[in-house]
């Protein structure tokens, strides 16, 4: 949920803000721009002198498996046209699992994006992997997504493939969820600009549904006066 400007939490009620503590202040005024987008107005000479933090938080478990989530913020200086990719958040992926492995033949990092298959028959695409499975014998991490929900690779000591690719290697205990969840909680941007405006754009693919997402800016840690803009 945001905050308003006194930093009192507010919640979203009949798809309107509403105020959760009658006492507190009034949020900075959005506009909404020609193309339907949220805009904030950080004013004529924008945040250059104070920077934002720009947070994403991420209230529902995701619905769907093979899903991506790209949120960017962008800036102008005029609300309907000009605006310009300012900050890009990591992409975000539905369903992860972390591996522990033992590489039998060395990773290559054209492995990353092939998918990852175990001999119990689980696959998932790999999205990262350590510099230690690079090494012959080197241990190290794959992230894996799941392409479905039977993809836990849960048999520990078994051989898992880069299929297609370089790398195998021994599954070393089983796979889990990262420490982070099935998706991060809160995600945290910097963000300077000498634009007067800016907006957010989430962009899923595959047509999932990452529930509700709150994008916020504040720049209370970098102002005596605290202000949280939303």
């Amino acid at each position: 949920m945001p905050f308003d400007a006194n930093l009192v939490l507010r919640g979203e009620y009949g798809g309107a803000m509403v105020d959760l503590d009658n006492a507190d202040a009034t949020p900075t005024s959005l506009t909404i721009n020609d193309d339907g987008n949220v805009c904030v107005d950080l004013g004529p000479h924008g945040t250059a002198a104070q920077g934002l933090d720009i947070v994403a938080i991420f209230e529902d478990t995701v619905t769907t498996y093979q899903d991506t989530l790209d949120i960017q913020i962008c800036d102008s200086d005029q609300l309907t046209d000009g605006w310009e990719l300012a900050i890009e958040f990591p992409r975000v992926y539905c369903y992860m699992r972390e591996l522990v492995v033992t590489a039998v033949t060395a990773f290559v990092a054209t492995d990353i994006g092939l998918v990852l298959t175990a001999g119990d028959g689980d696959t998932g695409i790999i999205r990262q992997l350590s510099r230690e499975l690079l090494t012959v014998g080197g241990v190290g991490k794959i992230f894996v997504e799941m392409q479905d929900a039977g993809d836990t690779y849960a048999t520990d000591g078994d051989t898992v493939d880069a299929a297609t690719g370089t790398g195998d290697g021994t599954l070393v205990g089983v796979g889990r969820v990262p420490g982070w969840g099935l998706t991060p909680q809160t995600m945290v941007r910097r963000l300077s600009t000498p634009k007067r405006y800016i907006r957010c754009t989430n962009t899923v693919s595959a047509g999932g549904n990452f529930g509700a997402v709150h994008i916020m800016a504040t720049n209370a840690q970098h102002n005596p006066v605290n202000n949280l803009l939303k």
